[in-house]
């Protein structure tokens, strides 16, 4: 009988049961153990610790009280309530970096762009493909039938960014938004919100007010300044703006129809798909300039866009033109007190290279320019 059990014993596979210790069936404390005895106890042991080892390892690596310096940091996106949140402010031009980003979690962070976890998995185009997908659209920039005059003061240049300088762009603004004085949602004293992000450079405007002020008062943040680089194609553009216009009108005339402008203001607005601004006036800056009708220059990037104005706040009577990837629209002179606005998105419309290049979030980035 006890040869029996025995055979039993030796025969099974089964793995003891974790956390415990196993022990073959029988009492054999009182005979002497043979080699597969031994051979057996030896095997079950080193199975019983190891087993052991590893629920240890994965309790400490769940376990809340551990210090988590004794762990392997690896790492991790952040959550949409965490994003922009950390110990010591992210060293990006163009913003004072004295202040703590954690100072101004008040505010809340916005990601433009869609963060990448891990290694893409889609299928992307062959470089050759995105190659020629560029030089189309920096040809398409350069043929001047896709600039034309809207309106006396007001420009329209069509296809006018490449993509390269829409993917740099989308960039900066994406380190700017999230770092002090980054995107935030605006609102108004009754509890509005206004249906976009915003973020504004140079100095900042406050809906509630109306008003341009050195630092925002939702969190005292200081906004960052005005990369050079966006200066520089601001003023490219006006200069091609100038010359277009001198084609249609006195060279005497330009400069009263469509005045140069040097930025130093800058509002960065971002809509998602349900994205939309109604028909309202720009005029909160400075008396000087207003009287002057220095333009405002407008980048549209992302999704396109359509665009409502008019000499009246009434959208029927406002004429509408479409505003894509890549389009700037500048208006100043006597069209520098239209009405605009922007009353939907064109969902999925934004270009692909854009989008693989940048990882630009749905919707449509819009930077208006314009001298206080």
């Amino acid at each position: 009988m006890n040869r029996g059990r025995r055979a039993r014993d030796v025969g099974s596979n089964s793995a003891p049961p974790r956390g415990r210790v196993w022990r073959p069936a029988g009492d054999h404390a009182h005979r002497r153990s043979s080699p597969a005895d031994m051979e057996l106890n030896l095997g079950v042991n080193r199975i019983r610790i190891e087993e052991t080892h590893n629920e240890e390892t994965e309790n400490d690596s769940l376990s809340p009280n551990k210090n988590s310096n004794s762990l392997r940091s690896e790492p991790q996106q952040p959550s949409s309530s965490n994003i922009g949140k950390s110990e010591e402010t992210k060293g990006v031009a163009g913003f004072e970096d004295s202040v703590p980003a954690e100072d101004f979690t008040g505010a809340g962070r916005f990601d433009i762009c869609v963060p990448q976890v891990g290694a893409p998995i889609m299928l992307r185009p062959s470089l050759l493909v995105k190659n020629r997908e560029k030089r189309n659209a920096e040809k398409r920039s350069l043929e001047e039938h896709n600039w034309r005059i809207l309106r006396p003061g007001m420009v329209l240049l069509k296809s006018y960014l490449s993509v390269s300088d829409q993917v740099k762009i989308v960039k900066l603004c994406r380190d700017l938004g999230l770092g002090v004085g980054g995107f935030y949602q605006p609102g108004f004293r009754d509890g509005a919100k206004l249906h976009l992000k915003m973020m504004c450079l140079g100095k900042n405007w406050d809906p509630e007010t109306s008003e341009y002020g050195e630092h925002r008062p939702i969190d005292g943040a200081k906004p960052p300044r005005i990369p050079e680089e966006f200066c520089n194609l601001v003023a490219k553009a006006l200069k091609d703006s100038h010359a277009l216009i001198s084609k249609n009108v006195k060279k005497n005339e330009v400069q009263e129809n469509f005045p140069l402008m040097a930025p130093n203001i800058c509002i960065v607005n971002f809509y998602t798909a349900s994205g939309r601004l109604g028909l309202h006036q720009d005029r909160d800056e400075s008396e000087e300039s207003l009287r002057k009708g220095l333009p405002v220059v407008s980048f549209s990037i992302g999704d396109s866009a359509e665009f409502l104005y008019g000499d009246q706040r009434d959208i029927v009577k406002a004429e509408k033109v479409l505003l894509e990837s890549g389009d700037i629209l500048i208006f100043g002179g006597k069209s520098r007190h239209i009405f605009h606005g922007v009353p939907s998105i064109l969902r999925d419309s934004a270009p692909k290279a854009l989008l693989e290049e940048s990882r630009l979030q749905p919707g449509r980035l819009n930077l208006t320019f314009r001298e206080y």
